[in-house]
């Protein structure tokens, strides 16, 4: 899995990830396969601090940072892999002449303004190298590439500064995700999607082998969808919706399957819903299992973002 990095220190063993709703932490040592959980930490975060995926009120999730450092015995891991909000991040393929990922991010810098609403000159971003099942040989290349307006991404490390944490890098909290949920024997020609559904928000990221393609937020979330009968539809259509766009657009990726992850991923009436609108078969993910993750927390359901930020240097 290419790692993307919109700020880049050095490796971490730590993840932190920031979301509406929750903030989660995780320290992992060990090897892959071998791995055990040394500290965790999950800290409801109702409020102003993160909302809609975004971060709203700086003061807010300052003070929830500082409340889980005293929870952790005053300490965090040095350093620590943060986790953006997935909507403080936008994720695009980008088409390029074929080169190294040094020269491509020199290259976008032309013409980042074609793909991003902001400008170069207010944006920090990072780019990694895709490949989708049937291109071949071709003289052009694709690259995924997350951008961030710079003052977003400052005033996250001023926070997390300040809550006396050491950042390894900061990374998009969905780009994580997708890392962890497949587990670590996912095969370079499956294609994979990954449909996370939160409290209150949901992810759907498709991808082939290793490599993250297409990253959608949904602001619907199992503790936000309408009453009974049909609780998970909304995310059921927005799959059916997702299958409709890589026809047009991706028409030589296929996805062999559906992965449920998040807060709700083990809800029978999700994978029913899913289920429903493809013949994809549809499996739930158990990032613990998979990854061999001795020490998990009694609540294992959502951790998928975090371990994905920890296993970032590990995978």
């Amino acid at each position: 899995m290419t790692a993307i990095a919109l700020f880049r220190k050095s490796v971490s063993a730590a993840g932190l990830a920031l979301g509406t709703g929750a903030l989660r932490y995780v320290e992992l040592e060990g090897s892959p396969g071998d791995l055990t959980v040394s500290v965790s930490s999950e800290r409801p975060i109702d409020g102003m601090a993160i909302e809609q995926e975004m971060i709203a009120d700086a003061h807010s999730l300052e003070a929830h940072l500082l409340g889980m450092k005293e929870s952790l015995g005053g300490r965090w891991a040095d350093p620590v892999v943060i986790g953006m909000p997935p909507r403080d991040v936008l994720l695009r393929v980008v088409e390029m002449p074929s080169m190294d990922a040094s020269d491509a991010r020199e290259a976008l810098k032309w013409d980042f303004d074609k793909y991003f609403p902001f400008p170069y000159a207010d944006a920090t971003f990072d780019l990694g190298p895709i490949n989708t099942l049937g291109e071949g040989a071709r003289e052009s290349a694709r690259y995924v590439v997350a951008a961030s307006r710079l003052h977003v991404v400052n005033s996250l490390l001023d926070i997390a500064r300040r809550a006396g944490i050491k950042v390894a890098a900061v990374e998009p909290a969905n780009v994580a995700l997708y890392r962890c949920a497949g587990g670590s024997n996912r095969g370079p020609a499956e294609g994979s999607m990954v449909v996370s559904v939160g409290r209150s928000s949901s992810q759907i990221v498709v991808g082939y082998g290793g490599d993250g393609v297409l990253y959608r937020t949904l602001l619907v979330g199992g503790e936000t969808l309408p009453g009974p009968g049909a609780p998970f539809a909304p995310v059921a259509r927005e799959v059916s919706s997702t299958f409709t766009y890589l026809g047009s657009q991706f028409r030589e990726m296929r996805v062999d399957e559906i992965i449920l992850a998040g807060d709700f991923a083990d809800r029978g009436e999700l994978k029913e819903a899913i289920e429903a609108v493809t013949a994809v078969p549809v499996t739930v993910s158990d990032p613990w299992k998979e990854w061999g993750i001795v020490g998990a927390p009694e609540e294992r359901a959502g951790w998928e973002a975090a371990l994905g930020l920890a296993l970032r240097s590990l995978s």
